[in-house]
């Protein structure tokens, strides 16, 4: 919650698009501001891009750091817990698990940021609506990537909040890593769009929130 408090602010200033008043008015009674076509966007298309890509990041980091396959976790449960677990020891097991899952973390807060630029808007490409300069600039979105960073640091690298929440620091290349996988939902979410405006009556347009 807290790595999404400023880019939800932010995307409240967020200009109308500048295609609003080609819209048919929305019927208040049948057409609701939160519906299935919503929930869709937000857990049928990014939310399962984002779970897909967090889990790859973090199978990665333990196959590099750990030399586990995801054939060696899947169903690993108890085995993890009881030590030995692919001839390591308990407290190496705990550290890379601990640090995996704050890798977890990570990457979903960078996917984040792809998440934040993608639903700026329902149609229209970040070209036509540019957040950077123009009518349409809203420079509060660029305030929440070192702000969730900063969230980010604060639990995985105060020792406080890693007794507490079992997190860990985390290696270098993993707050790189998962920028081209935030890059993949927007460019994913930009051809989604192309398609609704060059295809206004196809079955992606109908189903489109």
């Amino acid at each position: 919650m807290l790595t999404d408090v400023w880019a939800s602010i932010s995307l409240m200033y967020e200009s109308p698009e500048s295609d609003i008043m080609f819209r048919a008015p929305r019927n208040p009674k049948k057409e609701h501001l939160v519906n299935l076509k919503f929930f869709g966007q937000a857990y049928g298309f990014i939310g399962i891009l984002e779970s897909l890509f967090a889990h790859i990041i973090f199978f990665v980091y333990m196959y590099w750091y750990g030399g586990f396959t995801p054939k060696d976790l899947f169903l690993a449960f108890d085995k993890w817990t009881l030590g030995g677990f692919g001839g390591k020891d308990q407290d190496t097991l705990n550290n890379l698990l601990n640090t995996g899952e704050s890798i977890f973390f990570l990457s979903l807060v960078i996917l984040q940021w792809g998440n934040m630029f993608a639903t700026r808007t329902r149609r229209l490409s970040v070209f036509q609506q540019n957040p950077f300069w123009g009518p349409t600039r809203n420079l509060r979105l660029l305030i929440a990537i070192p702000f969730t960073l900063g969230i980010t640091f604060i639990f995985c690298y105060i020792g406080w909040f890693n007794r507490v929440f079992g997190t860990a620091n985390i290696p270098a290349p993993f707050f790189f890593i998962p920028i081209p996988f935030a890059l993949t939902i927007f460019l994913l979410d930009e051809v989604r769009k192309l398609t609704i405006r060059l295809r206004p009556t196809g079955f992606l347009a109908r189903i489109a929130w």
